[in-house]
């Protein structure tokens, strides 16, 4: 630090303070420290999420399997906030599907599920895989 007092030029170090470049190599080697382990947690979370998943990547599942899903998506607790996102928007989709299945389910009749059920169901499977491919290239290393 430099300082000005009365025209005169002075310089100012505090003794025994360590140099800048001390400081910037016990701050990258905290950085590593604290990345490595961060990275460890959020690949433990993502194989939870992408494991509880699995069950939606093909065919068209039942409401029952959807409930179980979400159920297994729900009692995951994330640390990293932008798989907690991905994992709250993808409930929100499992939500609409899964409801959307038990009103197909519950119908007494093919005549009897309202018009549009279908296109609703295949656009929410198609949101649910779109979010697990999302997931998937974000839990990529």
């Amino acid at each position: 630090m430099k300082l000005y007092a009365q025209g005169t030029f002075r310089s100012v170090r505090t003794l025994g303070a360590p140099s800048i470049s001390v400081l910037l190599a016990a701050l990258m080697a905290a950085c590593a420290v604290c990345g490595a382990g961060c990275n460890e947690e959020r690949k433990q979370e993502c194989d939870k999420l992408l494991t509880a998943i699995r069950p939606l990547k093909e065919g068209t599942p039942t409401s029952a399997i959807v409930d179980h899903v979400a159920a297994d998506v729900s009692a995951i607790s994330f640390q990293d906030q932008p798989l907690g996102v991905y994992a709250t928007n993808y409930k929100q989709t499992l939500t609409v599907l899964g409801s959307t299945l038990k009103l197909k389910e519950g119908a007494a009749s093919a005549d009897a599920v309202p018009d549009g059920t279908e296109d609703v169901i295949k656009k929410n499977l198609a949101v649910a895989r779109t979010d697990d491919d999302d997931i998937a290239r974000y839990c990529a290393p």
